[in-house]
C-alpha cells in the first residue's frame, strides 16, 4: 500500500512539472531587440530655420542649437533646416541611416 502511495504521488509530481513547463513555454530573458533610435539634430548658423525630417517639420523657427527627435524609427531618413524666410536663404539636407541609440545629424543650412 505504502509503495502504491509512493509511485502514485511521484507521478503526480511528474505530471505538475511537465504541465508546468507546458504552460509557461519558452520565455526569452533578453530584451526585445530595439526598433527605434533617439536623433540629434546638431543646427549651425546664424539665422533662424525650420527643421524637418522625411518633409515633416518637427521644429519651427530654431536658432542654432541641438535638438532632439526621439522615437525614429531605424533606417534611411531625410533631415532637412531651411531659413525661415526660405531655402534660397539657407538650406541644407541630406539623408542619413538611422539605428538604434544615439544618432547625430549635422546641419549647416548657409
Amino acid at each position: 500500500m505504502k509503495k502504491n502511495v509512493l509511485i502514485k504521488g511521484i507521478l503526480l509530481l511528474i505530471v505538475v512539472a511537465l504541465l508546468a513547463i507546458g504552460f509557461t513555454g519558452c520565455i526569452s530573458t533578453y530584451p526585445p531587440y530595439p526598433t527605434t533610435g533617439t536623433v540629434y539634430l546638431v543646427v549651425s548658423g546664424s539665422y533662424y530655420y525650420d527643421l524637418y525630417m522625411d518633409y515633416n517639420q518637427y521644429f519651427n523657427d530654431k536658432i542654432q542649437g541641438t535638438y532632439v527627435i526621439n522615437n525614429v524609427s531605424i533606417g534611411n531618413h531625410f533631415f532637412e533646416a531651411v531659413d525661415y524666410w526660405g531655402w534660397t536663404f539657407g538650406y541644407d539636407g541630406f539623408y542619413k541611416y538611422i539605428t538604434a541609440g544615439a544618432n547625430y545629424v549635422y546641419l549647416y543650412p548657409y
